[in-house]
């Protein structure tokens, strides 16, 4: 195995850089940019100063220039700003949030250039829309989450951030720029260790902050939890004063989780119950009336129930971890036999086990294994080294084998190879399971080498289609 294979796994895991946009207001810009549609999603706004900036947009049906209003500036991974902005649409018309989504802004870019991508977005939407400025808010996805906290942490000036399935860029000196922090990540996600640790750093810097989990994996959540999300930021608001205290939003919230509270109870689930005191305790602490449920919240840490819950978690996490280690090791050194009988037990303990805590920790597990041999499968492409390549989406296809960018790696490699039906096929199969970046495969030059083929311009027409 060569040397360039065998670095840390888990410093490949976290390689995420940066993508990003800076001042000034003109409260009459809406009037004299009818484009700039109120009440709806608008997929490309281009940044005037820097037209090879752009970003997704959503502006409050009820926008007004005379008043000012909180922004959320967001990061996909992917650069996909319209999947930021249309899960936040709805909230954000409720309260009156501008919501901006990058377009440009994707994993894999040095951050200097992430800055400049920011402070460009920054200064176009200061320009354009009448915007709080006390208010500015950063969020991102995976990559884009680091982007959002890097952000606050080196540039300041960021009221919160919304942090989703992935934490802090390595940070070695404390933060000085302080903000609000929430965390959100699913409880099958690759890096639901790392949120967690982060919540704990948070909490002992004083930070903050809370760490909210759903149901699912290393994505962007569903549309059920961004009420939550929207909560924490007007409570964040009204605790810093920048904002007067709203009762009626108080009051609905603490209504719908009284009222989980009391479901908890019935089912005689202390944990569940201690989770949810502990959650209405986070977001109104210097908010709202909270004293019954921190005396609740108190008593039922000192119960055997959640004390057991407690200690069974750190038990996880470090079983978690070590499987993580050995794994890694196995990447570099074992074969596609001892792959395909691994994947088969890891799958047979998530369908057969009835503990729900160990379930979780293999679907993280796989998630974990995705993100790598992506990792080292790419890395192999790069260099050219076509024997390492194949071995490592071998592996990618096994652990994750719904994953389009499987098949997409495969018919780059058989492209290299001058394999050109096998590299269609592969591509065909890539778009049967999702793959629909257009532009990535047209730029591709491995796989410009099937632009003699009739299926080349076929597959082209049903991506287009489809989007």
């Amino acid at each position: 195995m060569k040397p360039f294979f065998k670095k840390v796994f888990f410093i490949l895991l976290i390689s995420f850089s940066f993508l990003a946009c800076s001042s000034n207001t003109n409260k009459a810009a809406v009037k004299t940019e009818p484009n700039l549609e109120k009440g709806k999603v608008i997929d490309k706004v281009s940044c005037k100063k820097d037209l090879s900036t752009n970003y997704a947009l959503y502006l409050p049906s009820k926008y007004d220039s005379t008043k000012k209003y909180p922004v959320i500036i967001a990061f996909d991974s992917h650069a996909c700003g319209t999947k930021p902005v249309n899960l936040f649409k709805d909230e954000a018309e409720k309260y009156g949030y501008i919501v901006v989504g990058s377009n440009n802004s994707k994993n894999g870019t040095a951050w200097p250039t992430t800055n400049a991508i920011y402070n460009a977005m920054l200064t176009d939407v200061l320009e354009r829309f009448s915007i709080d400025k006390k208010r500015i808010y950063t969020a991102g996805f995976s990559g884009g989450s680091r982007v959002a906290s890097t952000i606050a942490i080196q540039n300041g000036g960021i009221a919160g951030v919304v942090g989703f399935s992935a934490g802090f860029p390595g940070i070695n000196q404390p933060i000085s720029n302080k903000f609000d922090f929430l965390g959100i990540v699913g409880n099958a996600d690759f890096n639901f260790n790392e949120m967690t640790q982060l919540d704990k750093y948070l909490e002992s810097v004083k930070f903050v902050h809370y760490l909210l989990v759903f149901n699912g994996k290393h994505e962007w959540p569903s549309q059920e939890i961004i009420p939550d999300v929207f909560s924490w930021l007007e409570f964040c608001a009204m605790r810093n004063k920048w904002t007067n205290l709203n009762n009626v939003v108080i009051n609905e919230f603490t209504g719908k989780y009284a009222k989980e509270i009391e479901n908890k109870k019935a089912k005689n689930d202390i944990y569940g119950e201690y989770l949810i005191c502990e959650k209405i305790v986070r977001f109104l602490d210097g908010v709202g009336p909270i004293d019954v449920y921190k005396t609740r919240l108190t008593e039922l840490q000192k119960t055997p129930a959640v004390q057991n819950e407690l200690k069974a978690i750190e038990t996880d996490v470090n079983k978690e971890q070590t499987l993580q280690e050995n794994y890694s090791k196995a990447m570099n050194t074992n074969d596609e036999k001892w792959w395909t009988a691994e994947v088969k037990k890891i799958n047979d303990i998530i369908k057969q086990n009835k503990n729900v805590r160990e379930c979780l920790i293999y679907k993280r597990i796989f998630s974990f294994l995705s993100i790598g041999a992506y990792t080292y499968s790419n890395n192999a492409l790069k260099s050219n080294q076509l024997s390492e390549a194949q071995r490592f989406i071998t592996i990618y296809t096994l652990v994750d084998p719904e994953n389009s960018e499987t098949a997409y790696f495969q018919a780059i490699l058989y492209a290299r190879k001058n394999e050109n039906e096998k590299a269609m096929k592969s591509l065909e199969d890539a778009v049967n399971l999702g793959f629909n970046d257009v532009g990535r495969m047209q730029a591709d030059t491995s796989i410009s080498k099937l632009t003699s083929m009739k299926e080349y311009y076929q597959l082209i027409d049903k991506m287009k289609a489809k989007k």
